[in-house]
């Protein structure tokens, strides 16, 4: 169970993406060794996010009802394939890599097939 987080930030870029979502940068103040692995904790999971001005001068709340949703099944192994090229730090670009494991995935799926 991760620990919920409370601390200054500054939104230091906001950008739209393709899908119509919003993707945004947020920075903090130096942050204790425990305040940093709180964050980590959080990265990759839904969280609810509540932003105000730090003066508190709030007119009016927006809220967003949206769910988010879900990665599908290929975004999901793209992902993990990803954080495997990254500790593997191979030399070689991740497109790359990309296509021989996927290509390996494949081949070792089609050795399961019935001969027709």
């Amino acid at each position: 169970m991760s620990k919920a987080l409370s601390c200054p930030v500054i939104l230091s870029s906001a950008s739209t993406r393709a899908d119509g979502s919003v993707g945004i940068r947020l920075s903090t103040p130096e942050l204790k060794p425990e305040e940093k692995t709180a964050i980590f904790e959080l990265q990759g999971l839904e969280l609810t996010m509540f932003l105000k001005p730090a003066d508190g001068q709030m007119t009016d709340l927006v809220e967003v009802k949206s769910e988010l949703e879900e990665k599908t099944p290929s975004q999901r192994l793209r992902a993990v394939l990803f954080l495997l090229w990254k500790q593997q730090a191979d030399a070689v670009e991740f497109e790359q890599f990309y296509r021989q494991k996927m290509n390996g995935i494949i081949e070792h799926l089609k050795l399961k097939l019935n001969p027709t």
